[in-house]
């Protein structure tokens, strides 16, 4: 039997691509499909994962058949095959049906998707090196790390950390705002900064390594308006949700792990410059390690939050179900699972609260500030110019991602049933 036939018959993935488990995507469940070859993610739902997950090489169509007609209760047929094989092939994910060329083109399109998301008039990335190759050096030294027996006494210690710097809130800010800093003090906390939050990413790919997954990438971020290093840990849609949030926590537990050395100075030396610096990194250190695990910011604590409830992107699917609620009412609403109309209408509500909460206190600041300068008057003229800059470049952004998202190519593979997903 030649290749060809073989694929045809007895169909089999290409060897690399790899199926992750499933998650809830509004009322869909979607599993993420990788192909390292092109660099591409896909998203299937479940019938078609589940064919997928038995072409082996081992299996004929027929048995195949058999088996989804035994799990979903549905008969496959001609079309069904040719739709779903037609669509394998534009992806070029079975074995023995592959194409050179076409296989270049997924591998240029994918680095050209992936290099328009890293420039925008709001954020932008700037690769600097492929970490993989230092991860794999270091993490067999690192593995003792990853077992209970180091991380329990380690998050006790982290704990007990953030609640000695709240009890002495108060005596931290005084070291931290009282007296003239030397140049020296105020350089080296910068750069300690620089590096905790460097550690913090690194974390992030140690852990992503750790789990099985690739880390193809470090560089520098600026998103509007901070510039912080960065780690693309794009395989966590691959692992399991305890191994996601792993990942997702690693890095605000280095971040507080980094801090204890710190606290040792802050507690045991004398008083003077390196004291002071000790207060300044306690304090700020766990603050952005706090602020970090809000979940209404797109940081750390949001993406544990989603892949703690298996979502695969908690807020944007929560403005979805509140749009379809506010439009249609609950009937538009009764496909999503119970618990996840509960966590939607949660966040969605906390969310407005907290979004809210803090453009008040953003809007007051600022026209307090403005008017001790200009008077009341030019405060309200310049916070209504403010606001309208503010709406259209809201607008702006909104267009051009709804423009950019009918143009790319999504990366959806469609297969037998009525399970077509939205892509990756």
């Amino acid at each position: 039997m030649t290749t060809v036939e073989q694929t045809w018959t007895r169909p089999r993935l290409r060897s690399g691509v790899v199926l992750g488990p499933g998650q809830w995507r509004g009322e869909k469940l979607v599993h993420h499909v990788k192909d390292p070859e092109t660099g591409w993610y896909y998203r299937v739902g479940p019938r078609e994962h589940f064919l997928l997950a038995r072409m082996d090489g081992t299996r004929t169509l027929d048995e195949l058949a058999a088996a989804y007609a035994a799990e979903f209760g549905r008969q496959l047929g001609p079309a069904n095959w040719q739709q779903l094989f037609a669509m394998l092939h534009r992806r070029q994910l079975l074995d023995g049906a592959t194409d050179p060329a076409e296989i270049a083109r997924l591998t240029a399109t994918a680095a050209e998707s992936k290099a328009q998301a890293k420039r925008g008039p709001l954020s932008a990335r700037f690769p600097l090196f492929d970490p993989e190759r230092l991860f794999d050096r270091v993490l067999p030294a690192l593995r003792p790390v990853f077992s209970w027996w180091f991380v329990v006494p380690a998050l006790a210690a982290v704990l007990a950390l953030t609640g000695y710097v709240a009890l002495h809130l108060t005596e931290l800010s005084e070291a931290v705002t009282g007296g003239r800093r030397p140049v020296a003090a105020i350089v080296a906390a910068v750069l300690i900064t620089w590096s905790i939050v460097f550690l913090h990413e690194c974390a992030h790919g140690l852990a992503c390594r750790h789990f099985g997954g690739r880390v193809t990438e470090i560089g520098v971020m600026w998103r509007f308006p901070i510039v912080a290093p960065y780690c693309k840990v794009d395989d966590v849609v691959l692992f399991t949700p305890r191994r996601r949030v792993a990942t997702a926590f690693a890095g605000i537990f280095v971040s507080l792990l980094a801090l204890l050395p710190f606290a040792a100075v802050w507690l045991w030396a004398a008083p003077g410059v390196l004291r002071d610096l000790a207060a300044t990194i306690l304090l700020f250190g766990t603050a952005a390690a706090l602020i970090g695990l809000v979940p209404f910011l797109r940081l750390d604590g949001y993406y544990m939050l989603s892949h703690a409830l298996n979502l695969v992107d908690l807020r944007t699917d929560a403005y979805r179900f509140w749009g379809r609620l506010l439009r249609g009412g609950p009937r538009a609403v009764a496909g999503y699972r119970s618990r996840d109309r509960v966590a939607y209408a949660g966040y969605g509500l906390a969310s407005l609260v907290f979004g809210v909460t803090l453009l008040v206190l953003l809007v007051r600041y600022w026209y307090e500030s403005l008017a001790t300068w200009v008077g009341p008057f030019w405060s309200v003229t310049i916070l209504a110019v403010e606001a309208v800059l503010a709406v259209g470049a809201l607008g702006w952004l909104h267009r051009r991602r709804s423009r950019n998202a009918t143009t790319t190519d999504t990366g959806t593979v469609t297969a037998p049933g009525p399970e077509a997903t939205a892509g990756a």
